[in-house]
Parts: C-alpha cells; structure tokens; sequence
C-alpha cells in the first residue's frame, strides 16, 4: 500500500506587507487631498506626490504581471483573469487621475476647486476599489498561491521582483512599507535584504527610507533589532 502525502500549505506572504505600505500612502494622500483647496501654496507638492503614488502602484501591477500571475496560471490555468481585469481597470483609473491632474495644474483659479472636488472623487474611487482588490488577493489568492507552491518557491518569486527593482524604487517602497508594518516585520524585512544586498545598498535604504519614515524610536528599535547602530 503507498500512501501519497498531501503538501503541507506554505505560509510564506509576499503580498502583506506591500499591501499594508500602499493602504498607508493611499489613505495618507486621500487625506491631504480632501484637505485641499486651490490657492493651498504646496498644492503642487500634492500634486507631485498623488502622481508617484500612482506610478508605485502602478509598479506593483506591473510586478504582478510579471512574476506572480504567470506562475499562478501554470499550476492553475484560467486562475487569473479575474486579476488581469482589475490591474486593467487599475490602469484605466491612472489615466483619469493623471487627466485630472493636468486640468488642476492648468486650470484657472475660478475653476480648480471643481476639477479638485472631481480629482478627490476619483482618486476616492480608485482607492476604494484598490483596498477591495488587495483584500480579495490576501483573502482569496494568497491561500491559492500557498497551496500550490512551497514557501521557497513563493520566496524565489520574491526574489526576482526585488532583483528587478531599482535602488531608487526600492527606497521609494521602503518610505511606505516600513511605516505600515510592525515592528517584527521591519526588522524581518530588512534583516532579508541585509543577507543579500550590497552593504552600502542596505546602508542607503536605512538612511534614505527608513530613518526619514519612522519616529526616532520606532528607528531606534529598528537598529537594535538589526544590530546596528543609531
């Protein structure tokens, strides 16, 4: 008689913390977005910062696409068309937002409360239909993904994202992933990329990322767990 021996499901979770950075800057952004008015003097600055938001989560899609969807649909074809269609209508509302930014930077001042009202109320959309996005990939995929794959296959998946990931996006992630985690996650987090990142890469994310997003104890606790120094 042969037994054959089901695979314990993986555990490994490379959408949590990225989600968690993201739900941060979105709402962060939504916030300041709702606060504004037309004559606000650092109105561009916001401006500035909801476009490379977009372009983070935009990069995130494109990450998806790239890695993880694939793998997902050569162990379960037609497991991902439900993805494909929301980063498709993620796409179409990045389009709106940058549409809507140009007609606030151009417009005249009787004018740009409007256009900001119909920005707040796009971006508010998009941001809804992302955080409802994100908890059906936590909730429903991730489970899917751990059944089929080991922790060391999903982790290989990680890996090739973040070996694909330019220093400057890679600080960029860092300023909203590391203030959205908790304080095990950040020093997991950065405790895996010390192992294989260059010294002064890591030492650069610390610096640049870390110490400018965390509160001086948050970053003292930080260092400690990291065994570095302050």
């Amino acid at each position: 008689m042969s037994f054959i021996q089901a695979k314990p499901p993986a555990t490994h979770d490379f959408y949590g913390p990225i989600h968690k950075g993201i739900r941060l800057a979105l709402s962060r952004i939504l916030v300041r977005l709702g606060a504004a008015d037309g004559d606000d003097p650092e109105l561009g600055e916001l401006l500035a910062d909801l476009r490379a938001q977009c372009a983070i989560s935009a990069h995130h899609l494109d990450n998806e696409d790239a890695e993880v969807h694939p793998a997902l649909e050569a162990r379960a074809p037609g497991s991902t068309g439900r993805l494909a269609q929301a980063h498709a209508h993620h796409r179409q509302a990045f389009e709106d937002i940058e549409t809507l930014i140009v007609r606030v930077e151009l417009s005249a001042r009787a004018e740009r409360a409007d256009l900001l009202k119909a920005l707040y109320l796009r971006f508010s959309l998009f941001v809804a239909e992302d955080f409802a996005h994100m908890a059906e990939e936590e909730q429903l995929f991730l489970p899917i993904l751990q059944g089929l794959f080991t922790d060391r296959e999903l982790m290989e998946i990680e890996d090739r994202i973040m070996s694909a990931t330019t220093p400057a996006d890679l600080v960029a992630h860092g300023r909203i992933v590391l203030p959205a985690a908790t304080r095990p996650e950040r020093i997991a987090l950065l405790g895996a990329i010390r192992a294989t990142a260059p010294a002064e890469a890591f030492a650069g994310l610390m610096e640049a990322a870390a110490r400018p997003s965390l509160s001086p104890a948050d970053f003292r606790h930080l260092c400690a767990g990291l065994g570095v120094a302050a």
